[in-house]
């Protein structure tokens, strides 16, 4: 049976709701059609896109914490992307405890890729929106990061 959001509520709480569960939702759907079509998962992408815009030889919770999840996360998805050769899992020079990760030239290559798939990918995702819409999502989405720093505020003060 289709439906439409419209037919299941207009009040500002039910609005509220379904933006709330539409994240998540929106982020399934998206995992989703990547994983489908690609050799890599959604998640290791974005590990490899994120390691563009991180210091050489980023440590694993550095990575975590840009990508907003655990360090025990990232190492999940660093080993499987370690076992593919597209980065290398090393020990600090400092610190032997602390694993950096490193991006491999089968790995620069994919990035290289990436980006360029990347604008065929931002151009069908963002074909619909004007470009003051897309201003204002990005203005609403910086407040929905706020929100999320709100409830991560909110868990740990009832711990």
């Amino acid at each position: 049976m289709k439906f439409t959001y419209d037919e299941l509520g207009t009040s500002l709480e039910w609005k509220k709701k379904l933006i709330f569960a539409g994240i998540f939702i929106q982020e399934n759907k998206l995992h989703a059609a990547y994983d489908r079509y690609n050799k890599i998962s959604c998640k290791q992408w974005l590990l490899i896109a994120v390691l563009q815009g991180l210091p050489s030889l980023p440590s694993l919770s550095m990575v975590g914490e840009a990508m907003g999840c655990s360090r025990q996360n990232v190492k999940k998805l660093a080993l499987a992307l370690e076992k593919e050769g597209i980065i290398s899992l090393i020990k600090d020079k400092n610190d032997s405890r602390k694993l950096c990760v490193e991006i491999t030239n089968k790995g620069k290559k994919m990035q290289e890729e990436f980006n360029e798939i990347g604008k065929d990918l931002h151009q069908e995702f963002f074909k619909e929106f004007s470009i003051e819409e897309i201003e204002e999502y990005y203005r609403l989405s910086k407040k929905i990061m706020h929100g999320i720093d709100n409830i991560d505020k909110y868990f740990s003060q009832k711990k």
